[in-house]
C-alpha cells in the first residue's frame, strides 16, 4: 500500500520507519513488486513487528531483518460468549477473498462426511447446518456450493464484521492454509466458539500460538506495541 518512494522520503525527513509483518506477499497481486518492497522496507526500518513466530521464521531468512513478535489482539468487550449459544450442529465458515489458502474445498468435504455420519447415527443433535459467508463465484452460487446430497446449508455473502454469524453458530470450521495469524480465528475463540481442526489446518501458521495464548485481549497486544515504540 506504500512506495518505496514513499518510505524513502520518510527514513530522508528523520521518521522512525516500524513495518509490521504477517505473510508473504503475492507477486502476482502486486503487480510483481510485493516481495521485493518487503525486503527494501525491512533494509529501511527502525523497528520490524512479525505477527507471529511462524511469520517470523518464515519470512526473516529473506528480509534478513530480525524482529520482535507481536499476536493480533481482539476486542473482548464486543466479541464474547455472554449470549446463548446456538445449537451443536451449527457450523461457519468464513473467508474475506477467494485466495486458495483458505481451503473452502476441506469445509466442503468435512461438512459433507459430516451430514453423512449424523444421518447414519439418526442426527441425535439435528441436522447439521452450515453457514458460508464470503466472496464466492456466480457459479457456486447458482450450483449450489456443489451440494448434492440434502445437506443443509445457508449463504450469507461476505461480511466486514462476522460477530452476527459468530453467534449464529456454534461451531467454526478452521481450513486456513499457514495464516500467520487469523483475526477470525481469534475472533471465533473470544466467542468460545468450538473450534474444529479440519484436515490439520489448525497445526498451520500461526494457528497454534493463537490457540495456546491465555490473552488474547486487544489490550495485550496494544501494550506490547506501545513497549515496543517507547523503545525507540
Amino acid at each position: 500500500m506504500v512506495s518505496r518512494e514513499e518510505v524513502q522520503k520518510a527514513k530522508a525527513d528523520g521518521k522512525k520507519i516500524v513495518l509490521r509483518l504477517d505473510n508473504a506477499l503475492r507477486n502476482s497481486n502486486n503487480r510483481g513488486t510485493g516481495m521485493s518492497r518487503m525486503k527494501d522496507f525491512c533494509e529501511m526500518a527502525d523497528l520490524v513487528i512479525y505477527q507471529s513466530q511462524w511469520a517470523k521464521n518464515f519470512l526473516k531468512p529473506f528480509t534478513g531483518k530480525d524482529g520482535v513478535v507481536i499476536l493480533n489482539g481482539v476486542d473482548k468487550t464486543i466479541y464474547n460468549n455472554t449470549d446463548p449459544l446456538p445449537g451443536e450442529e451449527t457450523y461457519l465458515y468464513a473467508r474475506s477473498s477467494r485466495d486458495e489458502s483458505k481451503g473452502w474445498i476441506m469445509a466442503w468435504y468435512w461438512f459433507v462426511t459430516r451430514r453423512n455420519i449424523a444421518e447414519r447415527q439418526g442426527y441425535p443433535w439435528g441436522r447439521p447446518v452450515l453457514e458460508i459467508a464470503g466472496k464466492f463465484s456466480p457459479e457456486n452460487r447458482e450450483y449450489n456450493f456443489d451440494f448434492y446430497s440434502s445437506e443443509q446449508f445457508v449463504f450469507t455473502g461476505y461480511q466486514p464484521n462476522l460477530i452476527d454469524a459468530y453467534k449464529r453458530n456454534r461451531c467454526f470450521l478452521y481450513t486456513y492454509l499457514n495464516d500467520a495469524c487469523s483475526n477470525t480465528l481469534l475472533e471465533a475463540r473470544a466467542m468460545d466458539m468450538s473450534i474444529i481442526d479440519v484436515y490439520g489446518m489448525l497445526q498451520t501458521g500461526g494457528a497454534p500460538e493463537i490457540m495456546a495464548c491465555e490473552d488474547i485481549s486487544l489490550e495485550r497486544m496494544c501494550n506490547e506495541y506501545k513497549l515496543e515504540l517507547e523503545k525507540l
